[in-house]
């Protein structure tokens, strides 16, 4: 059994280093949907038909778009949107984006056999999305970027971590072990995620606020997108079961980003914007 398991561990580590090195990161099948629907979006000869015709082609992700597009948020005259064309143009393209990741990370845990490995993508899921709210609310409220670009980061900030779960579920001993399984996630998601989000062609203030996203600059309010992730990622009440540090840690570390007068401030506009982060998260979980 250890032998078993220590060769998956050795050949999925070759495998991935031999990935980063020549710059060409094998995307996994979940993420396919994702990719050709940015691709597109960075054509400039693509129209949004050309978007809505690659959605129809993703029966959960149709059916996600056409909720989002006629949810009260983003409908609020209740006139019905049945197709995909009008519901691509009343979202617009960055939430499209977000929300085809989410479909896709969703999906995800749906798919894996292993029960441990669902449980993991599952809550690795909910914090993605709790993290991807809050950075919604707190950049409309201090300005730092647009809300939906805050929430396209939120996102994708955690994009290696489930890329390793799906790789892991091709190694069952690995996947089996819970401690390898913690230790090889922990090594390997820094420069897998940042190779995925390089590959995925995003803008460079993009790749570094979510490189950032880890480091705090000291100041309250957050002045850069990487300090508002920071906080949006301490806040959050959905844990990140990758997260080395206890409870108790994240928020003795959130109070100090906060400098005390910060807290008070912080919890007012979570809050108040409380309701429609409720309405958010019901629009892109569906």
């Amino acid at each position: 059994m250890q032998d078993t398991l220590e060769e998956q561990v050795n050949a999925l580590s070759e495998l991935i280093g031999a990935e980063l090195a020549s710059g060409k990161v094998n995307f996994p099948t979940f993420l396919q949907a994702s990719i050709r629907i940015k691709e597109c979006a960075d054509d400039p000869d693509a129209s949004l038909q050309d978007i809505a015709n690659l959605i129809r082609a993703e029966p959960l992700l149709s059916a996600r778009v056409i909720g989002m597009a006629n949810s009260a948020l983003l409908n609020p005259g209740g006139k019905p949107i049945t197709a995909i064309g009008p519901a691509v143009v009343r979202i617009g393209l960055l939430p499209i984006r977000t929300l085809a990741f989410v479909v896709a990370a969703q999906q995800l845990a749906h798919d894996l056999r292993s029960e441990e490995l669902k449980a993991v993508s599952s809550a690795l899921w909910m914090h993605s999305v709790d993290v991807a709210t809050r950075s919604y609310v707190m950049a409309k409220h201090f300005k730092v970027c647009t809300a939906d670009k805050a929430m396209l980061i939120g996102m994708l900030r955690n994009v290696g971590e489930f890329y390793l779960i799906a790789r892991i579920s091709e190694f069952p001993e690995l996947a089996a072990d819970s401690e390898q399984f913690d230790d090889f996630v922990s090594t390997w998601r820094e420069p897998v995620g940042a190779a995925l989000l390089e590959a995925l062609d995003l803008p460079v203030e993009i790749l570094e606020s979510v490189e950032d996203g880890s480091l705090y600059g000291g100041l309250w309010p957050p002045t850069d997108i990487g300090d508002l992730l920071f906080v949006a990622a301490l806040s959050a009440e959905s844990e990140n079961p990758f997260d080395p540090t206890t409870a108790d840690e994240r928020a003795a570390i959130l109070e100090s980003a906060l400098h005390g007068s910060g807290r008070d401030e912080l919890n007012a506009l979570l809050e108040g914007a409380s309701p429609r982060r409720s309405e958010m998260i019901a629009m892109i979980c569906g």
